[in-house]
């Protein structure tokens, strides 16, 4: 069985991702910084913060020659934590320390010491959003409206590289997604209205060997707390985790999510 590894933080996209390796008939080896992320796993490497060398040589030593991306990387933790110090030789070549910009360079990187970066859409593939309302409250045409507005206003966001999710309410920008995530936004904008729609797209160009927009529970359970009534994501680009879960708990707090495409659902 082919080795393969798994760089991980935990949460169930990492979970998912570490089964969906072995599905495919690989044998994952993971990798996290500074703690383990799995219990009870033996093929579990720990690597100080940005130790990129020590990866290399732990892959090159175990025959690994593919790895995939299943964990975040806060580029304000460049700022908060003790970077390894091949991290810290890897980052004085980093121009922009946005985490995009930081992980296409760790790729590279990688490709250079002949390991290849699996693509986060053949992880996820059935994962990923489809087209369609997925819970039991109709949509009329305003909220229709409002989505479409959201949504190019999130493309532009998203093409800036500033976020990517809006909250909009009566085709107006009511937040906009930065560094903080995505579950903070949406309850920011719960603090200056009600009522609002909370859109989420991918970035046109955007590199899914390391990123696909994502919502689970969490994001509804935000929504709701928050007072918004409406979760658009972009089909076939958004990554939904525990989709039964998510859509139980929509209907029970009255939200509607819609898998969209930049046109209507009839």
């Amino acid at each position: 069985m082919e080795k393969i590894g798994l760089f991980a933080s935990g949460g169930k996209f990492s979970k998912i991702a570490f089964n969906e390796m072995k599905s495919m008939g690989f044998l994952p080896v993971v990798f996290s910084f500074d703690t383990p992320v799995f219990s009870h796993y033996n093929d579990q490497i720990v690597l100080r913060f940005g130790d990129i060398e020590g990866f290399v040589r732990y892959a090159c030593n175990l025959g690994i020659k593919q790895v995939v991306f299943a964990g975040k990387i806060n580029a304000l933790d460049i700022f908060k934590k003790a970077v390894a110090e091949s991290g810290a030789r890897f980052l004085a070549g980093v121009k922009r320390f946005d985490s995009e910009n930081i992980l296409n360079n760790l790729v590279d990187f990688l490709e250079k010491n002949h390991i290849k970066t699996i693509p986060l859409t053949k992880v996820f593939k059935k994962y990923l959003a489809q087209e369609k309302i997925y819970t039991s409250i109709k949509l009329e045409k305003q909220h229709w409206s409002n989505i479409l507005y959201g949504w190019h206003v999130a493309k532009q966001m998203a093409k800036m590289k500033i976020g990517q999710s809006v909250a909009a309410k009566n085709q107006m920008i009511i937040a906009v997604e930065a560094v903080e995530g995505t579950d903070r936004m949406i309850l920011r904008s719960g603090k200056l209205c009600d009522g609002f729609t909370v859109v989420k797209v991918m970035r046109n160009g955007q590199d899914v060997r390391f990123d696909l927009p994502t919502v689970g529970p969490s994001t509804i359970r935000n929504i709701s707390k928050a007072g918004g009534n409406i979760l658009a994501v972009e089909a076939n680009k958004t990554v939904m985790i525990d989709i039964e879960k998510m859509i139980s708990l929509a209907n029970t707090h009255s939200i509607t999510i819609v898998g969209f495409c930049g046109k209507e659902i009839m």
